[in-house]
């Protein structure tokens, strides 16, 4: 079908196709994560506004319950001038409105207030008491009245003078506060209101739904998404920190992701231009391409029935002056080999030219100007990543580039007459960055004619890398492996040394020693054991036996096996369930290997004293098992290496000095990635270490 269309109609289909792509990615990729970005920003600036007026109430309400406490303080110094204490304290306290003080079990009550509120009935007002959150003794309840769209906050405390109770009530005018807090610069649509931790609304503005156990843990802008009146709200709940309420802002959807909506109709006008313009573009261009393309092929079609003898003519498009003159010459070139029949030469150079091509190895063919004649596709990308031209750059160049180093150089010479050949071999290194080089084989084969003049030369480059990079890695793990075997070698050696003396005589001594050679024996053979099984599972020859598990049950083995080592220790062990049915498939010994390793290393790693945690819980798509050791902790940078072989925590000395292979964990993360599961490290200086085992189900 798309044969049939024209270049016109061509254009037109694929700047549409391209256009309808842009704006799917837009759509898929660049809005929801311009979306993202957005109510993150606006969300943000609505929070930072809220806990802006949230502290300066806190303050406020701080100072008050802080002058309420001063005043009892005083009261009970100084009982005789209670009066005063009361005038005083009402006189000196911003936001005061009333004090009372009424004895328990009598109906007196001395009650003072501002004359300026002498008008409120303050026995209209309904309390609902809740402790302060800064003194427990003192209650605070949060109350309006509608019709004078006044809000108060009553502080109570009850104090003891001799014998007698008294109730001490202070009134202060929040309304104020209220309107802080309700009236919030944000621009929009939005909602605001103080919620008991009940989830009773306290202010008759619009309702905010926010369940009571998002309540509870809350601090500051916590952020929710529901659904009010069919329109969905961004919700910011933040926590007062003086007195048990919450104060909420709902802001609309459509508030927050304006700038996204705009976006979007941007695009869609931009779009539309583009597309017209680039129809107007494309209808100009087909029409000025047309013309000669339809000469071009014309006098090609003479070629397609081998008649080599009509000329390809120039065209009027400047642009297509290289491919008339390329096919000219072409047309001359067949021409000339039809004359002399060559065409078996043509089938055979290019096949020879695709294999080299498209061959792994970088084959590049020089002329008798040292210039290159050929490079295949490989040796094209080289150049290209070392910022050279492939069409201009000269062998020359590419050795004494600064990324380029050479080594071991060795010469062969063949004599076949009437030429001499040359293979000069060596290795080629090619650094790219701190972390990455590429190396060689470089081998450069030259044609020498009789005068002693270089008429071509190959130059063929073998990828190395991966064999060197592993003769690296198997160096440096057999390094590793002989420093890890040196200190029990060596304390073997030492031991046996002194055994072998005639002159030692002491048998508990010669005892001693003997334990401690067979001690190292066991390091040695713990290493070495170790190593294997981790080389077994990286192999794939390790033998798994994938039966139905429980992994609760597993953890009880392990923590009864090793309750000695909690009493050498001095440490103890606990197991903490969430949920029920911890069954999994996997390998039963492997999987105890793997628990058996953290909780050994959990034992080791902290001082006496301590509770291991091991937490299995259950989740809807896995089993995870969980072991925190409350112990020494890892940093952040040995975080990253501590699951490489041989590697053992070096910044805490305690933790440095205990016995370890360095293997435990490596051996840990080969039987978590057999079993397709997923291994966490969390570590902190309240946790120490936690390391946490995700088996899927």
């Amino acid at each position: 079908m798309l044969n049939n269309l024209t270049l016109r109609k061509r254009i037109f289909l694929f700047s549409s196709l391209l256009l309808l792509l842009a704006f799917t990615l837009i759509w898929i990729f660049v809005r929801p994560q311009y979306k993202e970005a957005i109510v993150n920003e606006r969300t943000t600036i609505v929070s930072q506004l809220q806990e802006y007026s949230l502290q300066r109430a806190d303050q406020i309400i701080r100072n008050w319950l802080n002058a309420s406490n001063y005043m009892t303080d005083q009261i009970l110094q100084n009982p005789a001038q209670t009066q005063d204490l009361m005038s005083k304290t009402l006189n000196l306290t911003p936001g005061l409105m009333r004090i009372t003080i009424a004895e328990d079990g009598s109906d007196e009550t001395v009650d003072i207030r501002r004359s300026m509120y002498d008008e409120i009935d303050f026995s209209e007002i309904t309390y609902t008491w809740y402790p302060s959150e800064i003194d427990n003794e003192i209650n605070v309840s949060f109350s309006s009245d509608s019709l004078s769209e006044m809000h108060y906050i009553v502080a109570r405390k009850a104090i003891q003078i001799d014998q007698a109770f008294y109730m001490i009530d202070l009134y202060f005018n929040a309304t104020g506060i209220v309107n802080d807090l309700v009236n919030i610069p944000l621009g929009g649509t939005y909602a605001s209101n103080i919620i008991t931790k009940d989830s009773n609304k306290l202010l008759p503005s619009k309702q905010i739904d926010v369940p009571e156990q998002e309540l509870m843990d809350l601090v500051y802008s916590d952020l929710t998404v529901k659904e009010i009146d069919g329109l969905e709200w961004y919700i910011l709940t933040s926590r007062f920190q003086t007195i048990p309420y919450w104060h909420a802002v709902a802001v609309e959807d459509a508030f927050i992701l304006k700038p996204v909506y705009d976006l979007i109709t941007f695009s869609l006008i931009t779009g539309s231009v583009i597309l017209l313009i680039l129809f107007a573009f494309g209808w100009y261009v087909s029409r000025k391409v047309n013309r000669p393309v339809e000469q071009i092929i014309s006098d090609v079609e003479y070629m397609s029935t081998l008649n080599f003898e009509h000329p390809v003519q120039p065209v009027s498009l400047p642009e297509f002056s290289l491919m008339q003159t390329t096919l000219e010459n072409i047309r001359l070139t067949l021409e000339r080999y039809q004359r002399i029949n060559v065409e078996k030469i043509i089938l055979e150079e290019w096949k020879n030219r695709y294999m080299m091509t498209y061959s792994d190895d970088l084959i590049g063919i020089l002329d008798s100007d040292k210039k290159f004649s050929f490079l295949n596709n490989n040796f094209k990308q080289l150049l290209e990543s070392m910022d050279l031209d492939p069409d201009t750059t000269q062998l020359g160049e590419l050795l004494v580039h600064k990324d380029i180093t050479m080594s071991k150089l060795e010469q062969q010479v063949h004599n076949p007459d009437p030429y001499t050949v040359k293979i000069n071999v060596s290795e080629l290194a090619h650094y790219q960055n701190e972390n990455k080089s590429d190396y060689y084989d470089y081998q450069y084969v030259s044609i020498i004619d009789k005068n002693d003049e270089e008429q071509a030369a190959l130059i063929i480059l073998h990828d190395k890398t991966e064999d060197r990079l592993n003769d690296i890695k198997r160096n440096d793990m057999i390094n590793i492996i002989a420093h890890e075997l040196k200190n029990p070698i060596t304390s073997i050696m030492g031991l046996s040394e002194v055994l072998q003396d005639s002159t030692f005589t002491d048998e508990k001594e010669r005892n001693n020693l003997i334990n401690e050679i067979m001690l190292s024996g066991q390091r040695m053979k713990t290493l070495v054991n170790r190593f294997l099984d981790i080389q077994r599972i990286e192999s794939g020859r390790a033998n798994i036996e994938i039966v139905e598990i429980n992994l609760y049950r597993i953890a009880e083995e392990v923590r009864s096996v090793n309750r000695p080592l909690f009493d050498q220790k001095g440490v103890e062990a606990e197991i903490v369930r969430e949920g029920r049915g911890f069954k999994i498939k996997a390998d039963k010994d492997l999987v105890y290997d793997a628990i058996q390793n953290l909780v050994s290393n959990a034992i080791k790693y902290g001082e006496p004293g301590r509770t291991i945690e091991i937490k299995v819980a259950n989740r809807p798509d896995s089993v995870k098992l969980s072991v925190t050791d409350f112990g020494y902790g890892i940093s952040l940078e040995e975080q990253k290496k501590i699951f490489n072989k041989f590697y053992r925590v070096k910044s805490n000395k305690k933790a440095a000095r205990e016995n370890g292979t360095g293997l435990g964990l490596a051996y840990v993360r080969e039987i978590i990635n057999i079993h397709n599961g997923e291994i966490e490290l969390e570590s902190n200086e309240a946790i120490g270490s936690r390391f946490t085992l995700i088996f899927p189900k």
